[in-house]
């Protein structure tokens, strides 16, 4: 019998509603029928030009339904998606390339140049496929394929020896030696977490699911699947409305959204903006904000604004396939108190363990490590680093071979709810995106001038809101905006500092270690220097 695999959702969704609209962004709408035949016409071309089942193919496509058609038709063609930024810097997309080694990397008008320019200076020589038609000043390379020629490769035989542990996907996270790491996730972890989720929340064809999500982000894989499994139609917002709130909120109620994950600090935004009013968006019936932790005071006033929708907080790391806890909240701590991350989703465990891998008594606080199902395979290409975050578990823990190790630090309450409390090291969230110091910190020291440096993320002095900061020690006087520049060449955007403080010395204690509280005392007393702008 055929396993159960992720592009399985669009033929049944596309058997069930073929006239129905799979996915818009309020300009161009995919029925589920022309997504399936899309899809299929991608997937062939694919199999035709020799992409093999197990292999990796990019895309590299401007946030539009075209990200969908590259996603299931790299699906149904056997391989892994791997989806790339456009914003993505170019040294930081050569990274990314050459771990992921795609044999083709899928592109759009909008993107084919920069595509052309970049994988030029790869050591290899991906295929590369243009989703939309050529015309007369459309560029003539070897190697290089319009969508009209997919045609010609129609009913191509895709692969029908899938297993449910093949690779759907590998997304790239924040590395702390300077690399970004690629998580494979399988075909069984993205069923598991898409038919819970699908149950859970009470997902059918009448809902309309808001996307907001980065489609290189892990948040997405909810957006896309969860749509596809329930029939439902999948909105996406474009870049414009996710930088303006009136514009989103003019378009969730457009959509008649009724479902949205959103990663906290936009519903932060939306809430500090004041485009929350009762009796708007009248649709939204379920609201799941993840990513990082959502001030209580954030919530009531979603809550006042959508008096009869559900909010859930989702807790949930790259490596274990989404959301593996959640919190239906249905009451509220008292300000300043963290809202639970909730109990363990189905086909996940959970464990705290301390120091010395030993499971904590109830109450008391220890490393949240997860089992089950929901587990990635591990790191594209990286054993060691694989094997030092999916361990075996401690001495009579019986659930299964593996744990990942998450790095958060949580307790469990007296109900069985746990709760968020620290980082273990130096791993931040912000902006939903998760984000190793250490890579920030790697790449400053890449500059001639730097001796030292220290990333942090503090309180940006306004409401709670945090920003990304830097603290460095330099050869002769180094303006901020100069180190700004460095680094936008080599980071994403949301792994940009937005201050940068040159200091004498950096501060040390007695062990010789970098005095991390005291240099956010530091740059909360030096507040308003050092903007690299």
């Amino acid at each position: 019998m055929r396993a159960h695999l992720g592009q399985d959702y669009l033929a049944h969704a596309a058997a069930r509603h073929p006239q129905k609209c799979a996915v818009t962004d309020g300009r161009t709408a995919l029925t589920f029928e022309t997504l399936a035949s899309e899809s299929n016409l991608l997937a062939s071309f694919l199999g035709a030009i020799g992409i093999a089942r197990g292999e990796r193919v990019a895309y590299f496509l401007k946030r539009s339904p075209a990200c969908l058609t590259a996603t299931l038709g790299i699906l149904k063609a056997g391989a892994a998606y791997v989806p790339l930024d456009q914003k993505t810097p170019p040294e930081r997309w050569k990274q990314i390339m050459a771990d992921a080694a795609p044999r083709a990397i899928l592109c759009g008008t909008e993107t084919l140049s920069a595509a052309l320019e970049r994988a030029a200076s790869l050591d290899f020589s991906p295929t590369l496929i243009c989703l939309d038609e050529s015309h007369s000043l459309s560029p003539r390379v070897e190697r290089l394929f319009y969508r009209e020629e997919l045609a010609a490769t129609a009913g191509w035989p895709v692969p029908s020896d899938l297993t449910a542990d093949d690779i759907a996907y590998v997304l790239y996270t924040s590395g702390s030696t300077g690399a970004p790491k690629g998580v494979m996730v399988t075909h069984r972890n993205l069923t598991n977490y898409i038919d819970w989720a699908r149950e859970y929340f009470h997902l059918t064809a009448a809902d309309r699911i808001l996307g907001t999500a980065p489609f290189y982000f892990d948040m997405s894989v909810f957006d896309i699947f969860c749509a596809l499994a329930a029939g439902a139609t999948f909105s996406l917002a474009t870049d414009e409305q996710l930088l303006f709130p009136e514009k989103l909120v003019r378009f969730m109620e457009q959509e008649q959204i009724s479902v949205w994950k959103g990663v906290s600090s936009l519903l932060m935004y939306l809430s500090r903006a004041g485009v929350l009013r009762p009796g708007r968006l009248p649709h939204l019936r379920t609201v799941i904000f993840a990513g990082e932790p959502l001030d209580v005071q954030y919530v009531r006033a979603w809550q006042s604004a959508l008096p009869a929708a559900a909010f859930y907080n989702g807790y949930g790391p790259t490596e274990a396939t989404g959301v593996s806890l959640c919190h239906p909240v249905t009451e509220l701590p008292e300000a300043g108190q963290p809202i639970p991350i909730g109990k363990p989703c189905k086909g996940a465990s959970v464990l705290l363990i301390d120091e010395n891998d030993h499971l904590v008594a109830p109450g008391q606080v220890g490393e949240l490590c997860i089992a089950g199902e929901c587990l990635a395979a591990g790191y594209l290409n990286d054993p060691e680093k694989t094997r030092l975050r999916f361990t075996p578990p401690p001495p009579g823990c019986e659930v299964g071979p593996r744990i990942y190790r998450t790095g958060d630090l949580c307790r469990q309450t007296p109900q069985g709810e746990y709760v968020f409390v620290a980082r273990k090291d130096h791993q931040v969230k912000w902006m939903g995106y998760r984000i190793e110091l250490g890579e920030i910190e790697a790449h400053m020291l890449a500059h001639p001038q730097v001796r030292c440096a220290v990333a942090l993320l503090v309180g940006a002095g306004n409401g709670g809101l945090t920003e990304l900061a830097a603290c460095f020690e330099a050869e002769g006087q180094l303006e901020p905006g100069v180190l700004s520049k460095f680094l936008e060449k080599r980071l994403p955007f949301y792994m940009l500092p937005r201050r940068f403080i040159q200091l004498e010395t950096i501060p040390r204690n007695d062990r010789g270690k970098i005095a991390r509280e005291q240099l956010a005392e530091c740059l909360a007393q030096r507040a308003g220097e050092g903007h690299g702008a």
